[in-house]
């Protein structure tokens, strides 16, 4: 598990002197530490220690302890202690669990720290050391792992601790615990699921005075490790507005180790952010395996998009104060005219302006309107997706075989990528992910230029991350082609289904005729169509979320998707994690929304010249009756 190079560099590193990292009952720290001066040296001598994985009669170049097992295993080793002092040292040795620090960093907890995992399967053939000056000790211990440990990743490591008491500038005595540790690395055979997660993902929009300017946005969000190996990761941000414009944004660090279990909370910046009312941010999680480690199978890239508000308020403000000012000079312009001859004639020229200038007031408010609805919603690609026939391949089998789903025709020319989810009894009622957000050229073409995705899993497989075991009934398959990796619209859809109509086999699976192109619709030779049922989620528009991982908070307009890493094979991605959601949704909400601003804008625009036409209308009579 840990490669050639690895072991050099490390071999190098630990040949150096490893010293001391001064806490006051703190964690133990398992990063190379730095020399600590004793309080009771008077500062003018050094207490430095360190632990090195070792054989039984002498340290060796290992960098940590790394071991693959089975559960129920039995695992001897030997750490060495090493005193660089001049005075003997008399140590304290534990065991203790891994934990991911704050900023990202391995770290072990303090020894009042109860550990449940590594920390509580090693057993120290001694607790208490006295370490001659300038010497080591061989220390021996046994890792007994439980049999019913889960399979993938365990972390801890074995620490070394000296305790002191310091005084401190006004007096005090302080008690002192220095620390050193050494990583325990176990990995034990079964599925390993190799799985990140973004949540909590929030946007906060700090304006500016400049009406037609730009501002910027404070990005928060977490990524937790929900599979059972330690895994490295990079990561993109994106913010954009409405009218599909990009703000810039901080280059985000990458992750470079992530234990089983941990989140981490991310931090960025972005500039240049354009207030379309409703902008949007998009975060991209590429999992990678840590330095040392071996590749896993599958990686699954992870996209998450939440909108945020954006609202231009000083440009509202400046339309708002525009409309008062001519209002009001309306209004002066109205008193200069003066009284008509005779009680008459002035009431009815008095009304004539009463109502002119409140049709005039009308139509000023209403365009006030109509402009904020405009930059509200600005209809951006509110297109509906084309529906096409998918063979579900084999037609009849059984919830253990691998399906393949071969789409009729060719996705749209202007799509990039493609995903894929599964509805019916027991799934997500917008249906679970099946295939991730992934590039087209993933997969081969079927004859007629369609796409053959296989399923990297089964329907017992998928139904077990959904959380039930029992399938039944019909089950429709949707593939969308996506306009790109980012831009979550459908140009077109697939769909085929499967009839489970026994407890573990299905039947009628879709057979459907290849399609050269879509405006063509020819059909293949040697293939026969049939008509394909209607998707459980209203043709491939719903959107729906699985049960969200522990602390996450989804927002409204979130939305979230699963890409892979292509595979050699070009099989397809597994199903979405926890708490990840249909992509679709963000961008189909978006776009009904966009439309219906952009109708409110137009009725309100027309709404507002009328009553303007009539307040002019109304205001000429007036002047026409005073000149009478």
């Amino acid at each position: 598990m840990i490669t050639t190079s690895a072991r050099r560099i490390a071999a190098a590193l630990a040949a150096g002197l490893i010293a001391v990292l001064p806490a006051t009952a703190a964690a133990a720290s398992a990063a190379s530490p730095v020399p600590a001066t004793r309080q009771s040296d008077g500062g003018q001598g050094r207490t430095t220690f360190g632990v090195q994985p070792s054989a039984a009669k002498k340290p060796d170049a290992r960098p940590n302890f790394s071991y693959g097992a089975t559960p129920g295993a039995v695992v001897k080793d030997h750490i060495a202690v090493f005193n660089y002092s001049d005075r003997p040292l008399t140590l304290r040795v534990y065991a203790g669990d891994a934990f991911t620090t704050a900023d990202g960093g391995f770290d072990l907890f303090a020894a009042d720290h109860k550990p449940t995992d590594v920390g509580a399967w090693v057993k120290l053939g001694r607790n208490v050391l006295s370490v001659p000056r300038r010497s080591h000790v061989i220390v021996p211990f046994t890792m007994t792992v439980p049999r019913n440990a889960t399979p993938g990743d365990h972390t801890g490591g074995i620490v070394a601790s000296l305790s002191a008491v310091r005084t401190d500038k006004k007096g005090n005595e302080v008690s002192v615990d220095q620390r050193v540790g050494a990583r325990i690395y176990l990995r034990l055979s079964g599925e390993l699921n190799s799985q990140l997660a973004v949540e909590d993902l929030h946007t906060t929009y700090h304006g500016t005075t400049n009406p037609f300017g730009t501002g910027s946005a404070t990005v928060t969000y977490t990524v937790r490790n929900i599979g059972n190996v330690r895994l490295a990761a990079r990561q993109a941000v994106h913010v954009r507005d409405a009218l599909g414009g990009e703000a810039d944004v901080a280059k985000v660090r990458g992750i470079t180790e992530l234990l089983p279990g941990a989140s981490l909370k991310i931090t960025t910046s972005a500039t240049g952010v354009r207030p379309t009312v409703r902008d949007t941010t998009t975060v991209t999680v590429d999992p990678e395996p840590v330095r040392g480690d071996v590749k896993h199978r599958v990686l699954p890239r992870v996209t998450r998009t939440a909108a945020f508000p954006a609202v231009p308020w000083t440009l509202l403000i400046v339309l708002c104060a525009v409309a008062v000012l001519l209002t009001l000079n309306l209004v002066r312009r109205r008193r200069r005219r003066g009284p008509m001859r005779g009680p008459s004639g002035q009431r009815r020229t008095e009304a004539a302006a009463t109502q002119g200038l409140a049709s005039s007031a009308a139509g000023l408010a209403a365009v006030v309107l109509a402009a904020a609805a405009i930059v509200a919603g600005t209809p951006a690609g509110a297109r509906a997706a084309e529906n096409g026939p998918l063979a579900v391949t084999p037609a009849r089998g059984s919830d253990a075989e691998p399906i393949t789903l071969t789409a009729a025709g060719p996705c749209p020319a202007k799509t990039t990528n493609v995903i894929a989810r599964v509805t019916g009894a027991g799934f997500p009622r917008g249906g679970q992910i099946v295939v991730g957000n992934a590039p087209l050229a993933t997969y081969p073409q079927a004859p007629g230029g369609g796409l053959a995705i296989p399923l990297t899993f089964t329907m017992r497989d998928y139904a077990s991350r959904a959380g039930f075991t029992a399938l039944r009934g019909t089950y429709t398959f949707t593939v969308s082609c996506l306009k790109g990796p980012f831009d979550l619209t459908s140009l077109r859809d697939f769909t085929g289904s499967l009839r489970f109509t026994a407890k573990n086999a299905y039947r009628d699976g879709t057979s459907v005729a290849a399609v050269e192109g879509t405006a063509q619709g020819e059909k293949a030779p040697g293939r026969s169509g049939q008509p394909v049922p209607p998707t459980a989620s209203g043709g491939g528009t719903g959107a729906g979320t699985q049960g969200a991982a522990p602390g996450s908070a989804a927002g409204a307009g979130d939305a979230a998707s699963v890409m892979p890493t292509a595979p050699a094979n070009g099989a397809g991605a597994p199903a979405a994690a926890a708490g990840d959601a249909d992509p679709r949704n963000s961008g189909t909400s978006f776009a009904a929304w966009s439309v219906a601003g952009f109708a409110v804008a137009l009725l309100s625009l027309v709404a507002g010249a009328a009553h303007w036409a009539r307040g002019r209308r109304a205001r000429a009579a007036a002047a026409s009756a005073t000149d009478d």
